[in-house]
Parts: C-alpha cells; structure tokens; sequence
C-alpha cells in the first residue's frame, strides 16, 4: 500500500521554536510507529539502504519576532508522512487514525500540539494526502513525453561526498527506481537507468537553492519546477519513466527523504520559458 498521511497540527501556545522542529517530526513519525509495532520501529531505525517511508518538514507560518522563528497558537500547521508497503501502512494508519478521533496532542521539539485532522484524500488534505498501489500507478501511467516535477523542500544527491543540487534526470529517476523495485513487485529492468541518460534532458526549470535546519546543522537544497523532455519514443521506457514520476508523490526525490528532503509532486500546468 502507498499512502500520504497529512496530520492537521495546531500548537496550543505561540512561542518560539528552535533548530531541531524539522528533525522533531522525523522523531514523532518513530514515537507514533513504536506506539503500533515497536519491533518494526526498532528495525526500520537499524537498517541501511533505502526506507519504506518519507517524513516531511513542519509547514505553515512560522513568523520570526526578534530573529526568532515562532509559532503561533490557533494556527493550523501540518506534515506529511507516506508509507510504500502494506506493512507500515498497516501499523501507522491505525495510530494516527486514533490519535485524530480522541483528539490527542503530539510534542514536537518540547511544543505541544493539537491533532486536528489526519487526512489520506487529496480533496481534505490540498492534494498532498492519496492512497494508492503500484498496481494502479503503473496501470494509469501515460506514455507522455513531457513531465514536469515540483520539489517542494530542498532536494539534493550525494555524489562524491557531495551534495549535487541539480535535478540531473539519471540521478532522479535512478532513485525513484531503487524504491520501486525495493518496495513494488513490479521491477524496472536495468537498462533504463542508460537509457534516461541517454534520452531524457531537462528542457525548462525554475529552480532556487534553500538551506533548512536538520537538528543542528544546516542542509543545502534545490527546490523549484523542472521541466523533462524525451527523445526516444519507446512506449515501454516512456510508461515505465512516467510511472515514476507518478511514484515519486510517495517516495520523495534523492537524499534524506526520512527527514523531510526531495518532498515532489508531478504537476500537470505548463512550463514556458522557464515558468
């Protein structure tokens, strides 16, 4: 099961907020998947490679007073967290669902805040709550040559013990394949990732670097529209890449995507010019 679960937060004071927000809500994500399956918990903490889920930033208004970034009470703030098997969808669906209809309230980073919604349909959440499967990705998918990205938190690659911050096509649909065939029984061959190399060029983007606080220290990112254009018209390779672009709302763009970088969507209005 894909899922994108978007909690609805209200903080029940306005005070200032620190460094460590953002990596707060990777540190909740944990407390509430403990709360269903600790074991599982325990594990995904312990393992190497890729994960089976994304974690968001803290979004909304965070005003800053002083040079101090706040939050205010009575405003509504919200994240994200998706799920890419059955198993956790199983296990957090359940716990976030309960935390909603009892009106609980969550700590983020020493802040309390109020539950409000959690919501998993694109029409309560602004089109960033969905479930889905592979089955029915891959089924709906186009052979459209043109597809356009949004990265709506700072993205980046490592590459050489560097952050690349681009959006090169190899390295993007390289990691959106390396979830797919990790976490989908529907593998892509290894040919695909030369033939994007190969075929796939950025046409258009509107793209600017951000920094984001990670705990206690700062991350460079790339956030911003991109524009692809296909050369070779292979029906198979265009299904498969369009697939993926269509995946990439579930399992987030490049490095850190546990932590709330690579946040992408697939978005259907036009680029020109770089618009």
């Amino acid at each position: 099961m894909l899922a994108s679960f978007v909690l609805s937060l209200e903080p029940l004071q306005t005070t200032t907020v620190g460094n460590r927000l953002n990596a707060s809500v990777h540190r909740l994500f944990f407390d509430l998947l403990s709360q269903g399956d600790e074991g599982l918990a325990q594990r995904l903490q312990a393992a190497q490679g890729v994960k089976p889920y994304t974690v968001s930033l803290l979004n909304g208004k965070l005003p800053q007073v002083a040079g101090e970034r706040m939050v205010v009470a009575g405003v509504t703030y919200w994240a994200r967290f998706t799920t890419l098997t059955e198993e956790m969808y199983n296990v957090l669906s359940p716990v976030l669902l309960d935390r909603f209809l009892r009106g609980n309230t969550v700590m983020l980073d020493g802040i309390e805040f109020k539950v409000t919604d959690v919501a998993t349909e694109a029409r309560e959440s602004n089109r960033l709550g969905r479930l889905s499967s592979a089955e029915e990705i891959w089924e709906g998918a186009s052979a459209a040559p043109d597809i356009t990205l949004r990265f709506a938190s700072p993205t980046a690659f490592k590459q050489r013990g560097l952050n690349l911050l681009f959006p090169i096509p190899a390295n993007v649909f390289h990691s959106y394949r390396e979830k797919w065939n990790a976490f989908t029984p529907l593998p892509i061959d290894e040919g695909f990732v030369p033939w994007v190399e190969q075929n796939v060029a950025v046409e258009a983007h509107r793209l600017q670097t951000r920094m984001f606080w990670l705990d206690e220290w700062q991350v460079h990112g790339f956030t911003g529209r991109v524009r692809y254009t296909v050369k070779d018209q292979d029906t198979r390779r265009l299904k498969q890449l369009n697939a993926l672009a269509d995946f990439a709302f579930f399992c987030g763009t490049g490095q850190k995507t546990t932590l709330g970088m690579g946040q992408t969507r697939r978005i259907n209005e036009p680029m020109t010019n770089g618009k």
